[in-house]
């Protein structure tokens, strides 16, 4: 193995160099591009990882930030009961904008650990209300809940399930929007056995959108028997689909729905576990019992300041307006790429599925970032995330770069641009 750096991180391998790394390293960004070491510049259409959703240098929420850095960067809001006054202020502005039947938020660092905290959640409401043999979770095939103890054994991929040992027990997983099959599996677990359905609004391994109505139908199977209805939109909420929230969108009312990425626009890292007074009032209905869950992080003032300004952002609504017709532009400009199969787009959440296999895709990715444009894939599938404030000349910009990099990697015969 060549030199390397002294940071180690997943994207990194034996024929990767020291030197490469550090002339691809970041160094600034200015709305939907960034500028490596070496003074390339890329267009981010996968918003870092999802999560700068106001795109790079957002004056609101970087002054924000940093009077907050002055004022009072720290306070404790899990064993004490001194939380910081811009955390209460920003738990009563963001539950003020959620489904009106979600009145708390336990606020936390990451959107695994919001997905590890629900779980938590729903089970000690189990314990402390004498049913303590409701354990059972039951989640996805292709959903992603992040990478954690509990969280990797929510997620539905066998081959991250394969690299990490023995896992979490008790989770099972269905087939994507299948309710014959998740019937099925509540009734050979046994409903009176499960605490807790989690599941993504819309895929983020594909972009594959639940089916109309499939939701709905969930949330009265849990409602019928009694089981937490958890809504993991992470990677969906905030903007991401166009709607603040696809769960407000279709008029759910889940026991729990959990945001993360794009509430701070990545700045800080932050996260939430929204839930309702009944499920609170279960929480606490046994005195001196408290949930066990929490980290040193968690509720810190200085991620609060940094969700209060992307509240102001995304106010006036012009940017959700601004999702939706950029991503019926991209919708329509990618179906008219030779060699696009289909294309999947929830607002700025776009899947697009390619006539090439899942090698020649992930070389297809390399290019591109030789071609100056960064994105995600997903077995055949580009997927495409960025910033929610990217331009119509971005738009252009994009397709142009992705059409360039298919011709150069995909077949000649799939591979150019429709008219």
């Amino acid at each position: 193995m060549s030199e390397t750096t002294a940071l180690w991180f997943s994207a990194l391998t034996r024929d990767t160099s020291a030197e490469e790394v550090r002339g691809r390293a970041l160094v600034s960004g200015r709305g939907c591009h960034v500028t490596d070491a070496s003074g390339r510049e890329y267009l981010d259409a996968r918003s870092a990882l999802w999560n700068a959703s106001l795109g790079y240098g957002n004056r609101a929420v970087a002054d924000a930030v940093a009077r907050q850095l002055a004022t009072l960067p720290v306070a404790q809001s899990i064993r004490h009961d001194q939380p910081a006054e811009t955390t209460l202020r920003y738990a009563e502005r963001l539950v003020a904008v959620l489904p009106e039947h979600l009145r708390h938020v336990r606020l936390c660092t990451t959107g695994a650990q919001a997905v590890e905290g629900a779980v938590f959640l729903s089970r000690f409401t189990r314990i402390v209300g004498g049913d303590p043999d409701r354990t059972h979770v039951i989640a996805q095939l292709d959903g992603y809940h992040g990478i954690g103890g509990l969280a990797t054994a929510i997620t539905g991929e066998p081959p991250v399930h394969a690299l990490h040992g023995p896992l979490t027990p008790g989770v099972h997983h269905v087939r994507p929007w299948d309710l014959d099959h998740l019937r099925a599996e509540v009734e050979r677990i046994g409903p009176h056995r499960i605490t807790a359905i989690v599941l993504e609004p819309v895929l983020g391994t594909g972009v594959v959108a639940a089916p109309p109505g499939h939701l709905a139908e969930v949330q009265r199977l849990c409602q019928e028997h009694g089981i937490h209805f958890v809504v993991d939109e992470v990677s969906t909420g905030f903007g991401r689909t166009g709607a603040l929230t696809v769960t407000g969108e279709l008029g759910l009312r889940p026991d729990m729905l959990l945001l993360s990425k794009g509430i701070s626009s990545g700045y800080v890292p932050l996260a939430a576990i929204a839930t309702t007074g009944e499920v609170l009032a279960a929480a606490t209905a046994r005195p001196g019992v408290v949930l066990p869950h929490g980290s040193t992080g968690d509720g810190n003032p200085v991620a609060a300041a940094a969700g209060l300004a992307v509240l102001d952002e995304l106010a006036d609504g012009r940017v959700l307006a601004n999702v939706r017709e950029r991503g019926a532009q991209l919708e329509r400009a990618l179906s008219e790429l030779d060699g696009v199969l289909g294309v999947r787009a929830q607002g700025l959440m776009i899947g697009v599925d390619l006539d090439a296999d899942a090698g020649t895709v992930a070389e297809l990715r390399l290019r591109c970032r030789e071609e100056g444009l960064l994105l995600s894939t997903a077995g055949s599938t580009v997927v495409l995330t960025p910033p929610l404030v990217i331009t119509a000349a971005d738009c252009e910009e994009l397709v142009t770069k992705l059409d360039r990099s298919m011709r150069a990697t995909l077949p000649a015969e799939v591979a150019s641009f429709a008219g």
